[in-house]
């Protein structure tokens, strides 16, 4: 009867874990890779993403492809405030987040604002501080 017990319980056990939901190929990071310059640099005028590799094409770059630091960033990335109406980044680096069907999205950071999926959020010091690491 205990070999009975313990059979029905790994097979509850496997049965559960199969269940699992699958992770969308398209929310699954591979990957990211920071392109920055130095975040205190000042410029006479406001760099717009678009903008960021003329002005700054020797730019530095730190690649994080384990998951620990990958989900560091992404924790930075998911509990962001949004910006006050009007502001908008002074870019002085890019954050482009590799997905398992390598489609990418392209974070632009300024000291203050960044800009995300079209949405300007409040830089958390958090993902300034992993920057300059």
């Amino acid at each position: 009867m205990r070999k009975l017990n313990i059979v029905v319980g790994l097979l509850a056990i496997i049965t559960l874990s199969a269940c699992k939901p699958k992770p969308n190929p398209a929310e699954v990071v591979k990957s990211i890779q920071f392109k920055f310059t130095e975040l205190g640099r000042e410029t006479q005028f406001r760099i717009p993403c678009d903008k960021f590799d003329y002005y700054f094409p020797e730019g530095k770059v730190k690649n994080f492809t384990k998951s620990p630091g990958i989900d560091s960033v992404m924790q930075l990335l998911t509990a962001m405030k949004l910006a006050g109406e009007g502001i908008q980044p002074d870019v002085r680096g890019k954050i482009y987040i590799t997905h398992a069907n390598n489609a990418t999205d392209t974070v632009c950071v300024g000291v203050k604002a960044l800009d995300y999926k079209g949405t300007t959020y409040e830089t958390p010091q958090g993902l300034l501080a992993l920057i300059q690491k």
